[in-house]
């Protein structure tokens, strides 16, 4: 089973990540810069422009990889472009309320534009949106005032639940969380 741990960065993805257990994790942004799957630097928005079918391509290989040699049948693909990825079997996006993340990304030294883009993305849903219309299985967390340990916690929850084909718990449902007010508020 492939996962797809997504969200605007600031939201937890990589920090949550380093935390499941019994799962392979492939840290797109890595695999991103390692192999150098862009095309160039969009410097206006500070970011690289990132290759999708040279990502894919590379991912397909991971996936090769890991199948060979790991009995585990779970991989999380965490980054906020995963949700794009072909042969996703569920998607998994980290929500943050819009002013902790302004908070979040200024501390990691982002752009005030850059920031500003990432919360209004944030707060119209735009990767919850993307996701929705590429995958069936599509299911999101409120980091806000989680720790990361809470929010591994609810991730290997959404996962094992799939794996067992239980009955996920409606707070994971796409839509119930909703910071579209916070557009006009941000500014």
């Amino acid at each position: 089973m492939i996962i797809a741990l997504s969200g605007t960065p600031g939201t937890g993805k990589t920090s949550t990540a380093k935390l499941l257990n019994d799962c392979n994790i492939i840290n797109m942004n890595k695999l991103i810069k390692e192999h150098k799957l862009y095309t160039g630097v969009d410097h206006k928005r500070d970011t690289l422009i990132a290759d999708q079918k040279e990502i894919q391509k590379q991912i397909s290989h991971e996936m090769r990889n890991i199948n060979r040699g790991d009995s585990n049948n779970t991989t999380v693909i965490e980054g906020h472009l995963s949700h794009k990825l072909e042969n996703i079997d569920a998607v998994i996006v980290l929500r943050c309320h819009p002013s902790v993340l302004k908070k979040r990304l200024d501390k990691r030294g982002y752009s005030k534009p850059k920031i500003q883009e990432n919360i209004d993305a944030e707060a119209i849903d735009i990767i919850l949106s993307e996701a929705a219309q590429v995958c069936e299985q599509v299911y999101e967390i409120n980091t806000t005032g989680n720790t990361v340990q809470q929010t591994q916690e609810q991730v290997e929850e959404i996962i094992k639940n799939i794996q067992e084909n239980k009955q996920m718990p409606v707070k994971y449902f796409p839509g119930t969380i909703n910071w579209i007010e916070e557009v006009n508020s941000s500014r």
